[in-house]
């Protein structure tokens, strides 16, 4: 029987102090807008322009245990993420950050962070025609964790893919 992985993606403007969890197209693109003071400095110059402070947002996104496979239980939110790339997010470019907790080693879980962007992004561009040259991904494996690796609440908090909007 396979396990179910939580993968968590987090929503923040800039540090993780809470965890709410966007669930539908207006809160997408509330969480990816850019702060009017960001606008009004003209900041942002294409996806080179990564920034601490870049717009993140999050949903609950479940795989199999040690997987890159995508559950089901996951499309609708994924397709409400689609529906705010295709509205008020239309110009915009997302880099696609993939976390694990710390079991494994160092190279494996950098491997699983980096495929489970990519199957997102996939799903993304398959399914929704979203373009390709709007989805970047990153790997961060077990090397940014938001909680504690020592209890399972933790690393269900460190399993997580970050959307992060760059423009």
């Amino acid at each position: 029987m396979k396990l179910l992985i939580v993968l968590l993606i987090c929503i923040s403007a800039s540090a993780f102090a809470e965890l709410p969890f966007a669930t539908n197209q207006a809160e997408f693109e509330k969480a990816l807008a850019i702060p009017l003071e960001r606008q009004r400095k003209g900041l942002g110059k294409g996806i080179r322009a990564i920034r601490k402070d870049n717009p993140k947002v999050g949903v609950l996104i479940l795989f199999d245990f040690d997987s890159a496979i995508i559950k089901t239980e996951s499309y609708p939110l994924l397709e409400e993420f689609a529906k705010a790339l295709q509205g008020g997010l239309a110009e915009i470019a997302i880099v696609i950050n993939g976390h694990t907790d710390s079991d494994g080693t160092e190279t494996y879980n950098l491997g699983l962070s980096l495929q489970r962007a990519e199957e997102i992004k996939k799903f993304l561009v398959a399914k929704y025609d979203i373009a390709n040259k709007r989805l970047t991904v990153k790997a961060y494996g077990e090397t940014k964790p938001i909680e504690s690796n020592n209890t399972e609440y933790g690393k269900m908090k460190n399993r997580r893919v970050e959307f992060e909007r760059v423009d």
